[in-house]
């Protein structure tokens, strides 16, 4: 790498599950469908509940509508679905996320290198983004972080479906962060566990960064990363940047 390089990145742009956060993916999503399909189970059948959910989910994914926010997709979507409006079932979904789903925390716990990346990333004036991919309301991204004992203040910028417009790995959605904080594609590292999700940021010019210790691959889909290694070499390499 040369000193040019070294000396090119503003920020740092971080995925949390698997990359900041230890967490057992195969086991928390289906603990986690399990306890909000059971939130409306006198209200609609778990096996179609969570079909719903996960084509809602897709549907939000793929959306290319700039003017419309990543929540009111998936809700519009849903909502028509189930049958039921917003407003019934939000005081539902907030109390989910308020008393349920603190409990699965069991299957999340911190990385024993996510604080050194952290520190060592601020020491460089690096701007921070907890570059998580928005289909989770705020609540959901920030018990997780407090899951990995980090806290939401060392982020300039937290992706949640509350706030962005566009899903990984959409470039939309990179190019959406860049103009949100005034930066320039080359002014920034995307580093995550997703061989496609994270690594679609080199779409728009931004090098990538694919952390080793969870990866999660897309096989065909994938897309080469220019830097690679655990979170601990990632932490590493951020020190010794000019």
């Amino acid at each position: 790498m040369s000193k040019k390089e070294r000396e090119s990145y503003k920020a740092l742009f971080l995925d949390l599950d698997g990359t900041l956060l230890d967490l057992d993916i195969e086991k928390f999503i289906p603990a986690y469908l399990e306890a909000l399909s059971e939130r409306f189970d006198d209200m609609i059948s778990k096996e179609s509940f969570i079909g719903h959910l996960f084509a809602s989910t897709a549907k939000m994914v793929q959306n290319s509508d700039p003017g419309k926010i990543n929540k009111a997709v998936f809700y519009e979507d849903f909502c028509q679905r189930i049958g039921y409006t917003y407003d019934c079932i939000k005081p539902i979904i907030d109390d989910f996320y308020e008393k349920d789903f603190p409990k699965l925390k069991c299957w999340g716990k911190e990385h024993p290198h996510a604080e050194k990346l952290l520190n060592t990333s601020r020491d460089k004036n690096l701007t921070l983004v907890l570059a998580t991919n928005p289909i989770f309301p705020a609540t959901a991204v920030l018990q997780r972080l407090s899951w990995g004992g980090i806290s939401d203040e060392c982020f300039s910028l937290i992706t949640t479906m509350e706030n962005m417009h566009f899903c990984k790995p959409k470039p939309e959605y990179y190019r959406e962060i860049i103009e949100k904080l005034h930066l320039e594609p080359e002014d920034c590292l995307m580093a995550g566990n997703d061989t496609l999700e994270d690594t679609s940021a080199s779409l728009i010019g931004i090098d990538t960064y694919l952390v080793e210790d969870f990866i999660l691959h897309r096989g065909e889909n994938s897309l080469p990363a220019k830097y690679s290694g655990n979170l601990r070499d990632l932490a590493n390499f951020i020190d010794n940047l000019e």
